[in-house]
């Protein structure tokens, strides 16, 4: 009993220390925020805004066309979302259902490329998206994304666990591998298609280097791009800047504290697999 309770006390002071880890930055990104340009070059420096002012929000506004690239960030998020569940879907349906020839040795390759870095693709896509006339444009940020080798091998993994009976009954019935997918296979793996949405999703919102690359409009920039404008060539208003990332950061929050349960349990499901 004795040991039973040091090790719930022991549980409890570790996530305390552990969600106080990861709280802590964004804590101070919040009190750096509300502060002026004087207080964040105060030595010591300050940890509570005294008093809390809204002018880093205020500039941002004025420096940024901070509800464009919002819209852009959304759009992108969003349409790479989709688009990469359709084609991972069905990347991920002709390898773990219909298992095509050769399927061994695709999801062989696909496990090499998901440890090779992604900056590494960075020059051949920005040729091909230049050589289609793609180059500053939102599409350009869609595009070379579509494709997650991480999502196929993701939903293989899901689509696998589905009872082979329900598809064979389907195909005895006539129904096409588009309607297996969509009737048989989606529902029973949705936790799966949830997670990778997530995943697509946060991915595409704090994405920086990428948009930098193929984007030089400010108006077709993302959030994560445009925030960096707010660096300064030799100053930077460190206010300024981590009210811009409270602004961008606050959109995730909220829709995770609306909808934290599905969540969780969707990667609950996940880790399943």
């Amino acid at each position: 009993m004795l040991l039973r309770h040091r090790s719930r006390w022991w549980t409890s002071v570790t996530a305390a220390v552990v969600g106080l880890l990861i709280v802590a930055p964004f804590a101070w990104m919040v009190a750096t925020g509300l502060m002026t340009t004087g207080q964040t070059l105060q030595v010591p420096p300050s940890v509570i805004p005294a008093p809390p002012t809204l002018d880093g929000t205020r500039v941002v506004f004025e420096r940024l066309p901070f509800a464009t690239l919002l819209a852009n960030t959304i759009v992108v998020s969003v349409g790479r979302a989709v688009a990469t569940l359709a084609i991972c879907s069905l990347a991920a349906y002709a390898l773990a259902v219909i298992k095509v020839p050769g399927a061994r040795v695709v999801l062989v390759l696909i496990l090499t490329l998901i440890m090779v870095p992604g900056d590494i693709f960075i020059v051949p896509n920005f040729a091909i998206i230049s050589a289609l006339g793609f180059t500053d444009t939102l599409g350009a940020l869609v595009l070379p994304t579509v494709f997650d080798v991480f999502g196929v091998f993701l939903l293989h993994q899901f689509f696998r666990g589905v009872p082979r009976e329900l598809v064979e009954a389907a195909r005895l019935d006539g129904a096409s591998h588009l309607r297996i997918l969509t009737t048989i296979i989606v529902p029973i793996a949705r936790s799966g298609l949830v997670s990778l949405a997530i995943l697509t999703v946060l991915s595409e919102w704090k994405e920086l280097l990428w948009p930098i690359v193929v984007n030089r409009s400010v108006d077709k920039l993302t959030l994560g791009p445009g925030l960096a404008l707010l660096r300064g060539t030799d100053t930077t208003d460190w206010n300024v800047l981590m009210a811009g990332g409270v602004l961008a950061a606050l959109p995730m929050i909220v829709i995770f504290l609306i909808l934290q349960k599905q969540f969780i349990a969707s990667f609950a499901r996940s880790g399943l697999k």
